[in-house]
């Protein structure tokens, strides 16, 4: 796969035939490559039931290959034809609310056995006819998955009750584990428990909470392993992947590298505007996180981000964010999406063609970035992310954590966490799971790392020991896999021997001030710390009783240290300090000595590096390089100080 996929999705079923010729010769004289088709397309494939009908699709697949554009073919249960709900209304779940009624999208429930039932023989019936067309690169299992969070219908809390006796076996070890003699929810039966729709106060317990999370996720899982299963039942090439909305969201992606080859996001952080650029540290994030998630391959794939950016910024912001897309690992971008519709819900939405067929104002960044994507990707096509810094992310610790569903209180500290060390020091990142092997890396942070297993927890001190540097706050070892409190010191490692234990927490704003200079705010939970004797204080308290009390302390292990930090940042510039700190220890080399603003990645293949050096602020930015290097856009040898033009690139080969 020399070529990167750089397309757009496009949908066949909403025009004419006729039109299918002009809109991909658009796509192709735009340099677009790759089309990506059908997610919702089940009412098309299957208008009654039973009456299959895939000749349209075929078509459409064919004359995009005329153009030169191969197709990602999606499976379509993220839809529900109204014929299937008006057989089975049990095909769809609900909320918090009430039954989901039938229109829109998504909403189907995954426990009901008449939708896995119609929608895995669709599925079926689409890959006999699609898994062997030589058109076809690719598949994408159906959309967006985990979008809506939840679903609380009868089949999912008869379902749920069944997975809880799996996980427990008894019905003693769970009102155990979820702490029930609390307000007499004690239960003597499975099917006593009721999923807590409008319930009464504290509705949801810490335990339940977490194991719906759990069970919600198993059961996406579950339908999208049987997509895949079916496919490859096919004996086809053709990759298979998912277009999580975000890889931190609902459903566990790390169950999901069983079944997929490689990881997909849908990249839709809003674009840099301006000289604002730290938004873009979350789609870091985001890659850095799918490339963990592709099984090794260490390789991504952007199934959707927005063709055209809003008013408040330039079309130059959508080749910064491409580029950085690269700069991790991508190997395909598919834009969404190519052609606005003249109704339904998304009638509005900015695409690369306007209703008048005309290209949007992005044009001439579209054709730019295929011209040199073109040129250029051959070169790391294959190539590796070597990191000596990764944050470790665990689905079962956002879930535990206030915020309910997505985003929540856990995930966006997570987000400034490894953005910002990944700023600060100008360096690759990777993320990492608790379970995964750290030795390889000089430093690792874990935020907010409140559940480990035993055997986590004994690897994670063990790195400590052998000359790792890891970075945590107080509330890391502190809960069990049910979700209750540990009785033991806070935070819990080393049998709470940190360098200093929490003596008490309260709510509200403050101020660290850094020894080596500056002073930053946090919010929320802020924890007064009793520091161990002897240990370095890198940053105290600025305001209130807690001023002059340690923020920051730094405990050497053996051979390596734990760094400390007792309260939520609010912002990226304070975890920025804290990684200058922790890197006094760990001592990593910047990739480039870049200014603010720029994000600098590197790519390695065979004995070969590439630096891609994304400037994400509007205004132009000026660097050095320490050494002539081989500028592979320009195609020129560039040495001393260049300039990176606003929301440009600098994509240079080291040739020593």
């Amino acid at each position: 796969m020399s070529a990167y996929l750089f397309g757009s999705s496009y949908y066949p079923e909403w025009w004419p035939e006729e039109e299918w010729k002009k809109d991909f010769a658009k796509m192709a004289d735009l340099g677009l490559n790759a089309v990506r088709m059908g997610e919702f397309a089940w009412s098309w494939y299957e208008p009654r039931e039973g009456e299959f009908c895939f000749e349209p699709m075929q078509r459409a697949v064919e004359m995009a290959a005329r153009e030169g554009i191969r197709t990602i073919m999606c499976t379509t249960t993220a839809v529900c034809p109204p014929w299937l709900y008006k057989k089975y209304p049990g095909v769809k779940g609900g909320n918090e609310h009430g039954l989901y009624g039938f229109g829109g999208r998504k909403g189907n429930c995954l426990s009901s056995e008449h939708f896995i039932e119609y929608a895995l023989r669709v599925t079926e019936e689409q890959a006999k006819v699609f898994a062997h067309d030589k058109n076809v690169v690719g598949w994408q299992l159906d959309n967006e998955p985990g979008f809506p969070f939840v679903c609380y219908d009868p089949n999912c809390e008869k379902k749920f009750q069944k997975w809880l006796q799996k996980r427990y076996s008894t019905i003693d070890a769970l009102n155990k584990a979820w702490f029930t003699m609390m307000w007499s929810n004690v239960y003597n039966e499975f099917d006593e428990i009721r999923l807590p729709v409008n319930a009464a106060e504290g509705g949801w317990s810490p335990g339940m909470k977490l194991d719906y999370r759990r069970f919600f996720s198993d059961n996406f899982n579950e339908l999208l392993s049987a997509e895949a299963k079916i496919i490859r039942a096919q004996g086809t090439e053709q990759f298979i992947f998912t277009n999580w909305p975000g890889a931190n969201w609902s459903v566990s992606c790390e169950d999901a590298m069983s079944y997929l080859d490689y990881s997909a996001w849908d990249n839709y952080v809003s674009v840099p505007v301006g000289d604002d650029y730290r938004v873009q540290l979350r789609s870091s994030m985001e890659h850095d996180l799918c490339r963990r998630l592709s099984n090794g391959k260490q390789r991504f794939l952007i199934a959707e981000q927005c063709a055209v950016p809003h008013a408040g910024t330039t079309p130059e912001a959508v080749r910064a964010q491409t580029w950085l897309d690269v700069a991790h690992g991508a190997f395909g971008n598919i834009f969404f999406e190519f052609r606005t519709p003249t109704g339904g819900p998304e009638q509005n939405y900015g695409s690369i063609l306007r209703p008048d067929g005309s290209y949007n104002r992005a044009e001439h960044v579209i054709r730019k970035l295929a011209k040199d994507l073109d040129k250029t990707y051959d070169l790391i096509d294959g190539a590796k992310t070597v990191s000596d810094v990764a944050a470790v992310y665990s689905y079962q610790n956002s879930w535990a954590t206030p915020g309910w569903v997505v985003d929540g209180p856990y995930d966006e500290d997570f987000f400034k966490a490894h953005g910002a060390f990944k700023n600060a020091l100008h360096i690759n990142m990777d993320v990492i799971f608790p379970s995964d092997d750290f030795s390889k890396y000089r430093m690792v942070v874990a935020p907010n790392l409140m559940i480990l297993s035993d055997e986590e927890r004994t690897k994670t001190e063990q790195y400590v020991r052998d000359g790792g540097v890891l970075v945590i706050n107080t509330v890391c070892d502190t809960r069990a896999a049910s979700n209750q409190i540990h009785e033991k010191p806070v935070p819990g490692l080393f049998d709470g021997r940190t360098g200093a234990k929490m003596a008490a927490v309260t709510y509200g704003r403050n101020k660290i001030r850094f020894t080596g200079g500056g002073e930053y705010p946090v919010h929320n939970a802020l924890y007064e710390l009793e520091a161990e004797p002897g240990v370095e204080i890198a940053a105290t308290y600025t305001d209130g009783n807690l001023a002059g009390k340690p923020a920051v302390v730094i405990k050497r292990i053996g051979k390596g240290a734990v760094v400390l930090y007792a309260s939520d940042a609010p912002d990226y510039r304070t975890y920025e300090a804290v990684a200058r700190v922790a890197n006094r220890l760990a001592r990593v080399a910047p990739l480039l000595d870049v200014p603010d603003g720029v994000i600098v990645s590197e790519r390695k293949k065979g004995d070969e590096r590439y630096l891609i050096a994304v400037n994400a602020k509007q205004s132009a930015v000026k660097l050095t390089l320490p050494e002539e290097m081989y500028d592979v856009v320009n195609d020129r040898t560039v040495s001393g100080t260049v300039t990176i033009k606003g929301f440009d690139v600098l994509f240079v080969k080291r040739l020593h």
